[in-house]
């Protein structure tokens, strides 16, 4: 269907006033291209015309003429006052838009301070015009996404994902049709890596859906509600029901050593190429039933010494201090290091999401200091061959 000539019109008139919310500081005077209507016919292009030149009468607009025999040809459009150009549309500036859902998002997380950084987040886009991860500024649909966002934080643990989603928005459907926002702002609640997946997210906050079997290789064993009992000594690896991880036991003789591994090809290469050792699976960030193992081994085994092996980037090191406050004891980085970075890695810029750990006096310290410097190096692990910890101490 072709565009009629008004509408055209419109079209570069909206551009303009989006341009002027994307760049409210701006000191240049902005403009945009009049974009004459493809349709030809003298109908369309007197309508386009009019349109132009009724927001030029309002005081909204300039209108910028070519030259010599181009003179009555409107070329750009130059905004002299937004206000008056979104009056002329019928239009709610950015600003308006975002100070209501800032509202809407404030009355929803009353009570819940750690939702504060995601709604400064979101300000800062909608302010531009822009969507916050596909949340528009719509208050109503704000105020439903925070308060979804600030109910989950009070979720019991346990709870089927949708019946969360049905107890904090009153739709069963509701978490998965906004996953993106909602997921955003618990990354920021909850201090979870940039790059935390949203079902690592359902899982750290306890939602139950169909879980991922947690796997590994290690001298434990679990028992299943028929009382069959389920190893996990199997080669090159087990895989057990999560929800069997509560009821695990140490089976025969402490490991050397227990490592956890961030990613699946990393941790098919540990427990096929390095014969001893026990070795967890994370998942990426890991969810509560791999925490809740790590806890349990390392209670089981107090002196054993516990690895982590993970990317080189500041999702690998928070990852690796999730595995740290789930074992409750120190975790020494395994292949994590600022060498191998500088040797592997390609250059990036400082993370200063791992500011926080920068200040500790051990090899995690170490690690976020280069990661939040200024030409630090990043590397995902597949990058290096599975090596025994306990070989390259010697």
């Amino acid at each position: 269907m072709t565009v009629s000539g008004a509408e055209s019109a419109r079209k570069a008139l909206v551009r303009l006033l989006e341009s002027a919310d994307r760049n409210a500081t701006a000191t240049r005077t902005l403009s945009v291209a009049a974009g004459s209507p493809k349709d030809p016919s003298p109908a369309a292009q007197r309508a386009w015309r009019e349109r132009l030149e009724a927001a030029e009468r309002f005081g909204a607009v300039a209108l910028v003429r070519g030259a010599g025999n181009r003179r009555e040809v409107i070329e750009r459009v130059r905004l002299l006052d937004a206000d008056r150009l979104a009056i002329d549309l019928g239009m709610t500036r950015a600003g308006t838009r975002t100070a209501a859902a800032v509202a809407a998002a404030r009355e929803a997380a009353a009570g819940h301070g750690g939702l504060e950084p995601a709604i400064d987040d979101a300000a800062e886009k909608w302010a531009k015009g822009a969507e916050w991860y596909r949340l528009p500024a719509e208050p109503e649909l704000v105020r439903s996404v925070f308060g979804a966002a600030a109910g989950l934080l009070d979720v019991a643990f346990g709870t089927h994902f949708r019946v969360a989603s049905a107890q904090t928005a009153g739709s069963s459907k509701f978490l998965e049709r906004n996953a993106a926002a909602v997921c955003a702002i618990l990354r920021r609640a909850l201090a979870l890596p940039e790059d935390a997946r949203q079902h690592e997210i359902w899982e750290t906050l306890g939602l139950v859906r169909f879980g991922h079997p947690v796997c590994l290789r290690a001298p434990v064993r679990f028992i299943d509600p028929a009382g069959v009992g389920v190893t996990g000594r199997a080669v090159p690896w087990s895989a057990v029901n999560p929800d069997l991880v509560a009821g695990c036991t140490a089976d025969g003789d402490q490991p050397e050593f227990i490592i956890t591994v961030e990613n699946w090809t990393s941790f098919n290469g540990q427990c096929r190429e390095v014969g001893r050792g026990a070795v967890i699976y994370t998942h990426g960030f890991p969810p509560p039933p791999v925490r809740m193992l790590v806890g349990r081994m390392a209670a089981f085994w107090p002196h054993v010494p516990i690895y982590h092996w993970g990317d080189v980037d500041a999702g690998g090191l928070l990852i690796a201090d999730s595995i740290r406050e789930a074992a409750g004891r120190p975790v020494k980085l395994h292949l994590m290091t600022a060498a191998l970075a500088e040797r592997h890695g390609a250059r990036s810029r400082s993370l200063a999401r791992v500011a926080g750990i920068a200040a500790r006096d051990d090899d995690f310290g170490e690690l976020a200091r280069y990661l939040s410097g200024d030409s630090c190096r990043t590397f995902e692990q597949e990058l290096l061959r599975p090596m025994d910890p306990l070989e390259m101490a010697q």
